[in-house]
């Protein structure tokens, strides 16, 4: 890897892209596909002779604004590639495609670089039947049923309704290609719509009530662009606000500052439906925003449709990126940064040269979560009635008279995982490709604290006190809507109309208590089948080491985490559809006949499986080995080690991963609303809420709010038990 020496600025790379993007501006109007095709061909081959001659790829790959402009105009390039857009972003793609034709050839070289080299440093070379034979006589055979029934489980109950969506996104009418589906989704208006037409405005102005009111409602590009430009928002948002409160909590210290974390938490206790119900009313013309503007600048404003997804799902889900981000600045090592101001970084210069890159990859595994879940966000386009977002195309096709999912909506939800995928799989590679290694992780420092000046208070109060109250704003409006202190409709605060008779009725009223009951036999059920796989999935990772098989199954139990809920929901329903059609079991079969129960149990324990296993693993972990191994030096059989020896020692963590799983499966929205659906009798707590949202039952919005109240009290509940019983860290999602 030392050979290389760059002689080459990146002044000719950019000098390339301009050149490229100039020639097809100029040609445009006389390209075919063909002679474009030439186009992208020469540009490829160009910045390979750029390569060879010795261009300093280096610096892209190790710059860490450069390295993630890569990964943003990679899938640029895709999107504009496979949308077929022309003109000026074309032209664009053009400029960038040096830049990540560079990128890859280095990082590509340096891979088989660093592979020659480790396979130069293996002096013995061991053949592969005697790695099996090995494999083999090591693993005894309750290790091997560890090892089977925890593969067959994840292949049979994840990957195979996965294949199964992706197969039936390949139906097509007789006569039509076989990519039908997904060429209507990337060209049809309603899924892509790249012009704006004369009446569509980001906002309009209205009179309502004999007032200007500002309409915010954001601009339809199609279904699919709606849904990757609302992603990108929000996350792009979230990040900035995770990083901005992470940031000034842990590294300064002011009055009031333990308050400001736990308001901050907030917003992470999940009450679906209820909390975007309740922005809408802050948002409203009648909202308090409105109002506050009103007297101040004589005019009102109403946040709705896209622009209000957008807005209720960053309040939601930044705090993901808090906790990360946080986490991340607490643990880095202070004598980085101290060096580099002894090299004369400071301020600025210094947290984005040294701190923000080095807690990278604890925030980057915030951000790719906040990606994942705005794409399968479904409380927030239901309640803003923003049908034209792929979450709620892919609801719709469950409530729909027919009760059949088209292939054309499978074809939707494998571009909804393929989203979710390059996200996620590009963002990790982004950070597989630095290294954070720190001199002295794992010692004890004194954490990098300072006092804030008089701006420092000033800011802090002035604007960050603000911004954490208004994104807990949701959580709190649950509260008073449960107890009648805020009413369903307009916004007004009566605490002499307060009662608690609307959360009593949970327990009394039998309709509503079925609910409850169906959660909480579901989640228990769901908890003890996941715990179960995760004590196999879990000990055979931590303690076989076969290439291939281990890291498979590791990534497998994983992988949940990076898959939409809708994809889950859309595949169970193909997968019992198709292998148990004619059986109660049969989605299809009615909402008579239809046991949804047995369905929402499995797809439960494989959606949060990643809890339950991350917890038991950390178990694991802290066995160490050779206390097996004196157990077995002894007489005792492998099930008495397990079974006799260390899960009692690692109770505390898997009853914590249990707790943790218990709770985000009662909270569970995609694979409850939909499966649960088609059985409402059988549904859990989040369908009826979302059905007491739609005015589709008896009972009103207070309702579904205090069941918002009731998963609030178990999530603090849950972490009650898990900080203060098991003197465990509580996992926040993906934290």
């Amino acid at each position: 890897m030392q050979d290389y020496e760059p002689r080459l600025g990146l002044k000719h790379m950019y000098l390339a892209g301009l050149v490229l993007a100039i020639i097809y501006i100029l040609v445009q109007p006389y390209l075919t596909p063909e002679n474009e095709a030439v186009l992208w061909f020469f540009g490829i081959f160009y910045s390979f002779i750029l390569f060879l001659r010795g261009i300093d790829y280096r610096r892209i790959i190790f710059s860490f604004s450069l390295s993630f402009f890569v990964i943003i105009s990679f899938i640029y390039i895709f999107f504009i590639l496979v949308l077929n857009i022309t003109g000026y972003p074309r032209a664009l793609a053009f400029f960038l495609l040096p830049l990540i034709s560079i990128a890859t050839m280095g990082y590509f070289r340096d891979k088989i670089a660093s592979m020659k080299q480790a396979r130069k440093q293996k002096r013995i070379k061991v053949s592969f039947s005697t790695r099996i034979r090995s494999a083999v006589y090591k693993i005894d055979p309750i290790m091997w049923v560890f090892i089977i029934v925890g593969f067959t489980i994840l292949i049979v109950f994840l990957l195979t309704p996965v294949l199964l969506m992706l197969y039936h996104a390949f139906e097509v009418p007789p006569g039509q290609s076989v990519l039908y589906n997904f060429i209507r989704i990337f060209t049809n208006r309603k899924y892509v719509k790249l012009e704006i037409f004369p009446w569509e405005h980001f906002y309009k102005k209205q009179i309502i009530g004999g007032r200007p009111v500002y309409v915010v409602t954001g601009i339809n590009y199609g279904i699919l662009l709606n849904s990757l430009i609302n992603a990108v928002v929000v996350t792009s948002t979230a990040t900035f606000l995770g990083i901005l409160v992470a940031f000034v909590l842990a590294r300064y210290n002011f009055p009031g500052r333990n308050v400001f974390r736990i308001l901050a938490m907030i917003p992470l206790f999940i009450t679906p439906f209820v909390n975007a119900y309740v922005i809408k009313i802050l948002f409203s013309d009648q909202g308090p925003i409105s109002l506050l503007t009103q007297a101040l600048f004589g005019w009102g404003i109403r946040i709705d449709k896209l622009a209000g997804v957008a807005l209720a799902q960053i309040m939601a889900f930044y705090p993901i990126v808090y906790l990360n981000a946080y986490s991340s600045f607490i643990n880095l090592d202070p004598s980085m940064e101290e060096q580099a101001e002894n090299l004369g970084a400071k301020g600025l210069r210094l947290f984005l040269s040294v701190t923000l890159p080095l807690a990278l990859p604890g925030i980057v595994a915030g951000s790719v979560l906040v990606f994942i879940f705005s794409l399968e966000d479904l409380g927030a386009p239901i309640v803003f009635q923003e049908d034209r977002l792929m979450s709620y195309q892919i609801y719709s096709s469950f409530t729909s008279e027919t009760g059949i999912v088209s292939p054309e909506i499978a074809a939707l939800g494998f571009v909804m995982l393929f989203l979710a995928a390059m996200g996620f799989l590009a963002i990790r590679s982004y950070v597989g490709m630095r290294s954070y290694a720190m001199i002295s992780r794992g010692g004890r420092w004194t954490l990098r604290e300072r006092r804030l000046g008089l701006k420092g208070l000033l800011f802090v109060y002035l604007f960050l006190l603000p911004l954490i109250l208004f994104t807990a704003m949701p959580q709190i409006g649950v509260i008073l809507l449960a107890f009648n202190i805020m009413p369903p409709r307009g916004f007004a605060i009566n605490l002499d109309q307060a009662t608690p008779e609307y959360f009593i009725s949970l327990f009394k009223n039998p309709d509503v208590f079925m609910y409850i009951r169906n959660t909480l036999s579901y989640a228990a059920a769901a908890v003890a089948l996941a715990t179960t796989i995760a004590i196999m999935i879990a000990y055979s990772v931590s303690r076989t080491k076969i290439r291939v098989i281990t890291p498979t199954m590791d990534t497998l139990a994983t992988i949940p985490l990076a898959i939409p809920g809708l994809v889950i929901a859309l595949g169970y329903f193909y997968f019992y559809a198709t292998f148990f059609r004619g059986t109660p079991l049969d989605p299809t079969s009615g909402p008579t006949t239809f046991q949804a129960w047995v369905v929402l149990i499995i797809a439960y324990s494989i959606r949060k499986l990643p809890f339950v296993v991350r917890s038991v693993y950390a178990g694991f972990q802290q066995v160490h080995e050779a206390l097996e191994e004196a157990a077995l030096n002894l007489g005792a059989t492998r099930s008495k080690v397990i079974f006799g020896v260390i899960l009692p020692f690692i109770l505390t963590y898997i009853i914590s991963g249990a707790i943790i799983g218990f709770i985000y499966i009662s909270t569970e929205v995609s694979t409850s609303i939909t499966i649960g659906g088609l059985r409402p009798d059988q549904a859990p707590m989040t369908f009826a809420m979302m059905m007491a949202y739609k005015g589709t039952t008896v009972y009103g919005v207070q309702i579904a709010a205090s069941m918002g109240v009731l998963l609030i009290l178990f999530q603090l509940l849950a972490v009650s038990i898990v900080v203060l019983v098991f003197k465990q860290r509580y996992a926040f999602i993906g934290v």
